[in-house]
């Protein structure tokens, strides 16, 4: 648990008295959840669509995950086409027209982005916290007085829109207090000095998700037989296994790399072994759902993989000049999302999308 026990249970008391009616998350957390709304810990916000809580997103959050999602996929999208015209080269020409056929059917970048964000919307049935809902009065008030978010020690034209999106909360909150997820210094302190005080401040969604799922929780024996279930499943080195195996899988397609090289290059995992998994005192392990269906557990862990990298080498014009592979090792704090169900473990892990392999200098050989 990341936050006290004693404020874990005031906040339990008043999701069960209705004193919280909501949750909420800033951009951070959008960014550790590996910036999609799919999977990982987001994507299990979908529980909370027909129960009590409320899931909103303030404009803000929106935009910056709008954003930051855009220039991933377009990212991803130009990849690709720098791919295909590489191997255009050696492709005879009914081939390339087929391939180049099937990549001007794939759907745009910000297509991508708008269907990944309805869908979640549509999932969780998340409301919108907009702009125009705040007082302008109470927003320079806040800059002029240099309160949270704003300070005297920093670029206050820089929280402007911070400032409106936990000014659009705190208008949301008059309906019911809201556990806010922001390990942002600047949003807890917002949350408590808040005029109306319903805005409740915790670090994370692990602990957000454990603290909504554990008013409707009780002892129950399926729930027992599921954690013998998972613990006969590490025992057996089952759980090791999966989660290695679901993130070499990621690391092989998100995994980004850096080197210092005067030649143009592409560089690709050849191999992955995860070494070792493992939790650290300060991780985080905690129960996120648990109904008749399912149980699912999150945790926090350190991978160590050892990482082996091919790398083609290119001349300005595109030729090839030759290649040559690398060995190292990389340390990766990772989130797995462990499902329990009668028939089934399921293991679904994420890390940060912006994780970067150096190569270091790299010539071919």
């Amino acid at each position: 648990m990341s936050i006290k026990p004693e404020y874990f249970e005031k906040l339990r008391e008043m999701l069960i008295s209705g004193a919280i009616t909501a949750i909420t998350f800033d951009t951070q957390a959008f960014d550790r959840n590996g910036r999609t709304f799919r999977a990982g810990l987001l994507a299990q916000l979908g529980q909370i669509k027909n129960s009590s809580i409320k899931l909103i997103v303030t404009e803000l959050v929106r935009d910056e995950a709008e954003k930051h999602m855009l220039e991933m996929h377009s990212a991803r999208h130009k990849k690709v086409d720098d791919a295909f015209a590489l191997a255009a080269q050696y492709l005879s020409d009914d081939l390339v027209d087929e391939v180049r056929e099937e990549l001007q059917a794939r759907a745009t970048p910000a297509q991508i982005v708008f269907h990944e964000i309805n869908d979640f919307f549509l999932a969780t049935n998340a409301e919108l916290a907009f702009y125009d809902e705040i007082s302008t009065r109470n927003l320079f008030k806040l800059y002029f007085n240099n309160k949270p978010p704003f300070h005297r020690n920093n670029d206050k034209k820089h929280e402007f829109p911070d400032a409106v999106a936990l000014l659009s909360l705190e208008a949301h909150a008059e309906n019911g207090g809201i556990l806010v997820v922001s390990s942002d210094k600047d949003w807890i302190e917002f949350c408590n000095s808040s005029e109306n005080k319903r805005l409740h401040c915790i670090p994370d969604l692990t602990t957000a998700l454990s603290l909504i799922n554990s008013i409707e929780a009780n002892v129950r024996e399926i729930t027992n037989q599921r954690f013998l279930q998972l613990q006969r499943f590490n025992d057996c080195g089952g759980l090791k296994a999966a989660i290695s195996d679901n993130l070499t899988e990621k690391l092989e397609r998100d995994l980004l790399f850096t080197a210092r090289t005067k030649h143009l290059y592409n560089a690709r995992c050849s191999s992955i072994k995860v070494d070792s998994v493992i939790q650290r005192e300060n991780k985080i392990f905690g129960k996120i759902r648990d109904d008749s269906s399912r149980t699912i557990w999150a945790l926090e862990l350190d991978a160590a993989c050892n990482i082996t990298v091919d790398v083609d080498f290119f001349c300005e014009n595109r030729n090839y000049i030759g290649s040559n592979s690398y060995h190292h090792t990389l340390s990766i704090p990772t989130i797995s999302i462990i499902k329990l169900t009668r028939e089934c473990i399921d293991v679904e892990v994420s890390f940060d999308i912006k994780t970067i392999l150096d190569l270091g200098p790299i010539e071919p050989k």
